[in-house]
Protein backbone atom coordinates (compact mmCIF):
# COMPACT_ATOMS: atom_id res chain seq x y z
CA UNK A 1 0.00 0.00 0.00
CA UNK A 2 1.30 3.23 -0.83
CA UNK A 3 1.80 5.61 2.33
CA UNK A 4 3.05 8.62 0.96
CA UNK A 5 -0.62 10.22 0.09
CA UNK A 6 -1.49 13.24 1.90
CA UNK A 7 -4.31 14.01 0.06
CA UNK A 8 -7.17 12.20 -1.12
CA UNK A 9 -9.11 13.46 -4.24
CA UNK A 10 -11.88 11.29 -5.70
CA UNK A 11 -15.64 11.81 -7.18
CA UNK A 12 -17.47 8.78 -9.05
CA UNK A 13 -17.62 8.87 -12.51
CA UNK A 14 -20.46 6.07 -12.58
CA UNK A 15 -18.03 4.28 -14.99
CA UNK A 16 -19.11 1.07 -13.43
CA UNK A 17 -14.97 -0.47 -13.49
CA UNK A 18 -15.27 -1.54 -10.79
CA UNK A 19 -18.62 -3.69 -11.12
CA UNK A 20 -17.28 -5.01 -14.22
CA UNK A 21 -13.84 -6.15 -14.08
CA UNK A 22 -13.03 -10.18 -14.90
CA UNK A 23 -10.57 -9.88 -12.19
CA UNK A 24 -12.34 -8.12 -9.12
CA UNK A 25 -13.94 -10.37 -6.72
CA UNK A 26 -16.50 -8.95 -3.97
CA UNK A 27 -15.55 -10.68 -0.90
CA UNK A 28 -18.44 -10.55 1.42
CA UNK A 29 -18.87 -10.59 5.34
CA UNK A 30 -21.78 -12.11 7.44
CA UNK A 31 -22.82 -8.36 7.90
CA UNK A 32 -22.93 -8.44 4.41
CA UNK A 33 -25.05 -11.51 3.36
CA UNK A 34 -27.70 -10.87 5.66
CA UNK A 35 -27.72 -7.41 4.97
CA UNK A 36 -28.82 -8.04 1.15
CA UNK A 37 -31.12 -11.13 2.11
CA UNK A 38 -33.06 -8.98 4.22
CA UNK A 39 -33.24 -5.94 1.62
CA UNK A 40 -34.56 -8.55 -0.82
CA UNK A 41 -36.02 -10.84 1.45
CA UNK A 42 -34.30 -13.94 -0.40
CA UNK A 43 -34.75 -17.33 0.74
CA UNK A 44 -32.41 -19.85 2.17
CA UNK A 45 -31.81 -20.90 -2.19
CA UNK A 46 -31.97 -17.53 -3.45
CA UNK A 47 -29.33 -16.85 -1.25
CA UNK A 48 -27.39 -19.44 -2.29
CA UNK A 49 -28.26 -18.66 -5.63
CA UNK A 50 -26.26 -15.32 -5.72
CA UNK A 51 -23.56 -16.19 -3.55
CA UNK A 52 -19.79 -17.80 -4.75
CA UNK A 53 -17.57 -19.84 -2.72
CA UNK A 54 -14.23 -19.41 -4.12
CA UNK A 55 -12.01 -22.31 -3.30
CA UNK A 56 -8.59 -22.02 -1.60
CA UNK A 57 -5.62 -23.56 -3.10
CA UNK A 58 -2.73 -23.48 -0.90
CA UNK A 59 -0.91 -23.69 -4.38
CA UNK A 60 -2.40 -19.95 -5.44
CA UNK A 61 0.18 -17.22 -5.79
CA UNK A 62 0.98 -14.36 -3.65
CA UNK A 63 -1.67 -12.20 -5.85
CA UNK A 64 -4.54 -14.21 -5.93
CA UNK A 65 -4.70 -14.65 -2.48
CA UNK A 66 -4.63 -10.38 -1.82
CA UNK A 67 -7.70 -10.64 -3.74
CA UNK A 68 -9.48 -12.36 -0.99
CA UNK A 69 -9.16 -9.44 2.17
CA UNK A 70 -11.01 -11.85 4.34
CA UNK A 71 -11.48 -15.49 6.17
CA UNK A 72 -11.65 -18.08 4.06
CA UNK A 73 -14.56 -20.63 5.21
CA UNK A 74 -14.29 -24.48 5.34
CA UNK A 75 -16.77 -25.83 3.42
CA UNK A 76 -17.36 -29.74 2.66
CA UNK A 77 -15.04 -29.02 -0.41
CA UNK A 78 -12.34 -27.69 1.50
CA UNK A 79 -11.63 -23.63 2.45
CA UNK A 80 -13.72 -21.24 0.41
CA UNK A 81 -13.78 -17.53 0.03
CA UNK A 82 -17.44 -15.81 0.20
CA UNK A 83 -18.09 -13.21 -2.76
CA UNK A 84 -21.00 -12.03 -4.82
CA UNK A 85 -21.66 -14.46 -7.95
CA UNK A 86 -20.26 -13.33 -11.58
CA UNK A 87 -22.01 -13.35 -14.76
CA UNK A 88 -20.24 -14.99 -17.07
CA UNK A 89 -19.34 -11.41 -18.87
CA UNK A 90 -17.29 -11.21 -15.32
CA UNK A 91 -19.58 -8.28 -14.77
CA UNK A 92 -20.73 -8.14 -10.71
CA UNK A 93 -24.49 -10.52 -10.91
CA UNK A 94 -26.12 -7.10 -9.38
CA UNK A 95 -24.64 -4.78 -11.86
CA UNK A 96 -26.95 -3.62 -14.75
CA UNK A 97 -24.87 -3.14 -17.61
CA UNK A 98 -27.65 -2.18 -20.06
CA UNK A 99 -28.25 1.50 -16.81
CA UNK A 100 -24.68 1.23 -15.46
CA UNK A 101 -25.96 0.66 -11.70
CA UNK A 102 -25.76 -1.67 -8.95
CA UNK A 103 -29.24 -2.82 -8.46
CA UNK A 104 -28.87 -3.02 -4.86
CA UNK A 105 -26.57 0.30 -4.18
CA UNK A 106 -28.41 1.07 -0.69
CA UNK A 107 -27.15 -2.30 0.91
CA UNK A 108 -23.83 -3.18 -1.29
CA UNK A 109 -20.76 -5.07 0.60
CA UNK A 110 -18.84 -2.43 2.20
CA UNK A 111 -16.25 -3.48 0.34
CA UNK A 112 -17.84 -2.00 -2.94
CA UNK A 113 -18.67 1.18 -0.43
CA UNK A 114 -14.65 1.43 0.17
CA UNK A 115 -13.76 1.71 -2.99
CA UNK A 116 -11.60 2.69 -4.78
CA UNK A 117 -9.98 3.04 -0.72
CA UNK A 118 -8.77 0.39 1.69
CA UNK A 119 -7.61 0.88 5.64
CA UNK A 120 -5.44 0.05 8.09
CA UNK A 121 -6.10 -0.07 11.70
CA UNK A 122 -2.51 0.93 13.27
CA UNK A 123 -2.11 0.05 16.69
CA UNK A 124 0.19 2.53 19.40
CA UNK A 125 3.05 1.13 19.80
CA UNK A 126 2.61 2.45 23.72
CA UNK A 127 -1.03 1.19 24.37
CA UNK A 128 -2.52 -1.36 22.31
CA UNK A 129 -5.86 -0.29 22.97
CA UNK A 130 -5.63 2.69 20.97
CA UNK A 131 -4.95 3.16 17.41
CA UNK A 132 -5.53 5.21 14.09
CA UNK A 133 -6.97 4.06 10.75
CA UNK A 134 -5.42 5.41 7.79
CA UNK A 135 -6.86 4.98 4.28
CA UNK A 136 -4.79 4.76 1.12
CA UNK A 137 -6.00 4.03 -2.72
CA UNK A 138 -5.76 0.69 -3.68
CA UNK A 139 -3.52 -0.43 -6.32
CA UNK A 140 -6.52 -1.38 -8.60
CA UNK A 141 -8.07 1.88 -8.12
CA UNK A 142 -5.09 3.45 -9.24
CA UNK A 143 -5.24 1.50 -12.62
CA UNK A 144 -8.45 2.34 -13.44
CA UNK A 145 -10.57 4.10 -11.66
CA UNK A 146 -11.30 7.44 -13.76
CA UNK A 147 -12.66 9.14 -10.60
CA UNK A 148 -9.27 9.70 -9.20
CA UNK A 149 -7.26 12.52 -11.16
CA UNK A 150 -5.87 15.93 -9.60
CA UNK A 151 -9.12 17.69 -10.93
CA UNK A 152 -11.12 15.57 -8.44
CA UNK A 153 -12.68 17.71 -5.51
CA UNK A 154 -11.03 16.79 -2.34
CA UNK A 155 -13.04 13.89 -0.13
CA UNK A 156 -14.61 14.33 3.15
CA UNK A 157 -11.71 12.15 4.59
CA UNK A 158 -13.66 11.82 8.20
CA UNK A 159 -16.63 10.65 6.90
CA UNK A 160 -14.34 8.43 4.65
CA UNK A 161 -12.90 7.13 7.98
CA UNK A 162 -16.21 6.58 9.00
CA UNK A 163 -16.91 4.07 6.36
CA UNK A 164 -13.40 2.28 7.12
CA UNK A 165 -14.02 1.89 10.94
CA UNK A 166 -17.22 0.05 10.33
CA UNK A 167 -15.90 -2.02 7.45
CA UNK A 168 -12.54 -2.90 9.84
CA UNK A 169 -15.47 -3.45 12.60
CA UNK A 170 -17.41 -5.76 10.20
CA UNK A 171 -14.10 -7.79 8.65
CA UNK A 172 -13.21 -8.53 12.59
CA UNK A 173 -16.45 -9.71 13.51
CA UNK A 174 -16.41 -11.93 10.37
CA UNK A 175 -13.09 -13.10 11.09
CA UNK A 176 -14.60 -14.46 14.35
CA UNK A 177 -17.49 -15.81 13.37
CA UNK A 178 -15.72 -17.71 10.87
CA UNK A 179 -12.82 -18.71 13.24
CA UNK A 180 -15.50 -20.46 15.20
CA UNK A 181 -17.26 -22.27 12.42
CA UNK A 182 -13.71 -23.27 11.19
CA UNK A 183 -13.08 -24.74 14.54
CA UNK A 184 -16.21 -26.30 14.98
CA UNK A 185 -15.68 -28.17 11.88
CA UNK A 186 -12.23 -29.32 12.93
CA UNK A 187 -13.92 -30.97 16.03
CA UNK A 188 -16.90 -32.61 14.28
CA UNK A 189 -19.39 -30.32 15.82
CA UNK A 190 -20.98 -29.15 12.53
CA UNK A 191 -21.26 -30.45 8.71
CA UNK A 192 -19.12 -28.05 6.69
CA UNK A 193 -22.18 -27.63 3.56
CA UNK A 194 -22.72 -24.58 2.27
CA UNK A 195 -26.67 -25.13 3.61
CA UNK A 196 -25.84 -25.10 6.94
CA UNK A 197 -23.23 -22.17 6.96
CA UNK A 198 -26.22 -19.95 5.58
CA UNK A 199 -28.81 -21.47 7.82
CA UNK A 200 -26.16 -20.33 10.63
CA UNK A 201 -26.54 -16.96 9.27
CA UNK A 202 -29.93 -16.39 8.86
CA UNK A 203 -30.45 -17.60 12.74
CA UNK A 204 -27.84 -14.94 13.59
CA UNK A 205 -30.01 -12.69 11.54
CA UNK A 206 -33.03 -13.54 13.29
CA UNK A 207 -31.02 -13.18 16.97
CA UNK A 208 -30.38 -9.72 15.88
CA UNK A 209 -33.84 -8.89 14.95
CA UNK A 210 -34.85 -9.66 18.09
CA UNK A 211 -32.68 -8.08 20.50
CA UNK A 212 -33.14 -5.18 18.57
CA UNK A 213 -36.61 -5.17 18.94
CA UNK A 214 -36.43 -5.84 22.87
CA UNK A 215 -33.59 -2.61 22.97
CA UNK A 216 -36.96 -0.77 21.41
CA UNK A 217 -39.67 -1.50 24.50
Amino acid sequence: MDTTEKEFKFECTRCGNCCIDKNTLVNVTYSDILRIKQALSLTQGELKHILCFYLYEEANNQEDQEKMVLTPLTTEKGKAYIGILKKPSGACYFYDEENKRCKIYPVRPMICRTFPFSFRLLLNKMDKTKGKIKMYYTEKAKKYCPGITPNAPMIDELEWIKIGKTTLEEMNANAVLLEKWNEAVEKGKIRPTVENFLLTLSNLGDKSKLEKNKSVH
